[in-house]
């Protein structure tokens, strides 16, 4: 076992796995290019990583990241909580919520904090309130 497909050219194993989701038009786009260069898809995507040069973004001011945190730790502290009243209802403890509709709640804040975690990422606000790029706020 452990062909030459899992070892580079030099001889060191290529052991690191990193799942990758792509839309299917995007893979069958990958396909034909991979089989048009005659590697396979993960060879064709290793090279194509490999050998582009990634240009940094400059990163969100202060404020984003330390709201980004916080908002962040209240998602880890519902999802704990939900945990909590799953594993005391699974063990026959008498709980006083709705376990169904605590974890509805904690469904669509964790959506809500991802939401808000990208908008403070994309939009910088500085931390003198004015924003540093042009962004669109969905109001309903």
């Amino acid at each position: 076992m452990g062909g030459a497909k899992t070892k580079r050219s030099d001889g060191v194993p290529r052991k690191i796995t990193h799942p990758v989701r792509f839309a299917a038009d995007e893979y069958e786009q990958l396909k034909n290019k991979a089989y048009q260069a005659r590697i396979s898809v993960s060879e064709f995507i290793r090279r194509a990583a490999l050998r582009r040069k990634v240009v940094e973004a400059p990163p969100p001011p202060q404020l984003n990241w330390k709201l980004y945190e916080e908002l962040n730790a209240i998602g880890v502290n519902l999802n704990q909580l939900v945990k909590g009243v799953n594993a005391a209802v699974k063990s026959g403890r008498n709980v006083n919520l709705d376990a169904n509709q605590l974890e509805d709640l904690v469904t669509i804040l964790t959506s809500q904090i991802k939401e808000t975690q990208m908008q403070l990422l994309e939009c910088g606000a500085s931390d003198e309130g004015e924003d540093k790029r042009d962004c669109e706020t969905n109001e309903e």
